[in-house]
């Protein structure tokens, strides 16, 4: 019993000395920063009202997809991805950087992969093409959307070696996407 009481004393010595180190949000604050109901203390979204300035947008500090989409970020960290399936039947990605920036035209050319619709192994690969906007690539999957659907996504970032395993990405749609929506 007393071994139990040691390691509860013990545990709780260490939980108030590493507390501070943990973020908090305090009412008082948020009260003193004018703060709104829309406003996020440590999001990304500040309103016109607001007298404090957005913190540093270093890299990954926005996750949020830009157009309605699925957002992803790269095993390489040093770019982002959102797929999106627009009607009648395109599936398009939107590539970053690591600022959530999109990448230069001469960049997207770099990358490349197929897709695959469904969730069979056996699925027919359907190649990448360089999308209607610079920083997309896309590919038509003819009449084959039925929902709920996944699309699996094979892609060579920029910058990986030509010989490198492409990266796998999962994506899983009830609906098409509204590329108006939720993007900021």
């Amino acid at each position: 019993m007393r071994v139990i009481q040691g390691v509860l004393v013990m545990v709780a010595g260490l939980v108030l000395i590493a507390a501070p180190f943990f973020p908090k949000r305090v009412p008082a604050i948020l009260e003193a920063s004018n703060f709104t109901d829309q406003d996020q203390m440590y999001g990304q979204t500040f309103s016109a009202t607001s007298n404090l300035a957005p913190p540093d947008q270093g890299p990954h500090s926005d996750h949020n997809p830009k157009h309605g989409g699925i957002f992803f970020m790269s095993m390489d960290n040093q770019h982002h991805l959102e797929g999106v399936l627009v009607s009648p039947a395109t599936f398009r990605v939107y590539l970053y950087d690591d600022h959530t920036k999109p990448l230069k035209a001469e960049e997207v050319r770099q990358a490349g992969g197929t897709i695959q619709v469904g969730d069979s192994d056996n699925a027919p690969k359907i190649s990448l093409a360089p999308g209607k906007q610079t920083e997309t690539l896309e590919a038509n999957l003819g009449n084959a959307v039925k929902f709920p659907v996944t699309i699996t996504l094979l892609l060579h970032l920029p910058g990986m070696k030509p010989d490198a395993k492409p990266e796998l990405f999962n994506f899983k749609f009830t609906h098409f996407t509204d590329e108006s929506g939720l993007g900021r």
